[in-house]
C-alpha cells in the first residue's frame, strides 16, 4: 500500500524505509527504496563488472548461473541505469556487449588522493559539533521529549543529520553539489561505490 502524495504523516530518518513516493532524505535513498540492488546476484554482478567490464556469458560462467538469469538482471540494471554498456571495451570487441557500472567506483589508490582533506574537514566538524553541544542540550531541555523521559543522546544522531542535510541543501542550491538525478525509470538518485579499507574501517 502506497502513501498518497501530500500525506502529512511522519518523516522517518530515510525515505528508503517509507512508503512515501516523494524524495526527502539522502540522494542515494532511491536505490534502496526501489530495491534496485536488493538481490545478492545483482551485487555480485556489480562487483565483477567494476573490476573489469564483462559480457553476459562471462558473468554466467563466473557466477555459475544460467545466462538467461544473468540477462534478466542485466536488463533490470540497464533499465534502472545502474549499469551501462562499456563503449571502450565494445570498440575492442565489437561483436560482444560488455557492461560496467553507471556510477563512479572509488578504489583505494584514488581515495588516498583526498582522504587527508576529508579527515581534516571531519575533525573541524567534530570540534564545531562538540562546541555546540551545550546549546543543543539547552534546546533539548525545553522540548516536550525531555518531559517524556527521552535524553539528549536519543536525538544526537538526529541533530547531526539535520546539520548534514542542511549543509547538503545549501551546497546544492549554490551549485557546489549536484542534486539527485532522475533516471529513466523515474527514480532519483546519486550513487557511488568504494573499495573497502584493508583494516575494515
Amino acid at each position: 500500500m502506497s502513501i498518497p502524495e501530500g500525506f502529512k504523516g511522519l518523516l522517518f530518518p530515510c525515505e528508503c524505509v517509507s512508503a512515501r513516493k516523494e524524495h526527502y532524505s539522502d540522494p542515494w535513498a532511491g536505490v534502496a527504496k526501489n530495491r534496485l540492488i536488493v538481490d545478492g546476484t545483482k551485487e555480485k554482478i556489480l562487483n565483477l563488472v567494476a573490476q573489469e567490464p564483462r559480457t553476459i556469458s562471462q558473468l554466467a560462467k563466473e557466477l555459475k548461473i544460467a545466462p538467461p538469469t544473468v540477462h534478466k538482471h542485466i536488463n533490470e540494471m540497464l533499465t534502472s541505469e545502474l549499469l551501462r554498456d562499456s563503449e571502450e571495451w565494445e570498440k575492442l570487441h565489437p561483436k560482444e556487449r560488455y557492461y560496467e557500472p553507471n556510477f563512479p567506483v572509488v578504489w583505494s589508490e584514488d581515495r588516498a588522493e583526498f582522504e587527508e582533506i576529508c579527515q581534516k574537514m571531519s575533525e573541524q566538524f567534530v570540534v564545531i559539533f562538540e562546541q555546540a553541544r551545550p546549546q543543543f542540550e539547552q534546546a533539548f531541555d525545553k522540548m516536550s521529549l525531555a518531559e517524556k523521559g527521552w535524553e539528549f543522546a536519543d536525538l544526537a544522531q538526529y541533530f547531526y543529520t539535520c546539520i548534514q542535510r542542511g549543509a547538503r541543501k545549501t551546497l546544492e542550491e549554490r551549485g557546489t553539489l549536484p542534486p539527485a538525478k532522475k533516471h529513466r525509470n523515474g527514480v532519483e538518485w546519486v550513487f557511488w561505490a568504494e573499495e573497502p579499507k584493508t583494516n575494515g574501517k
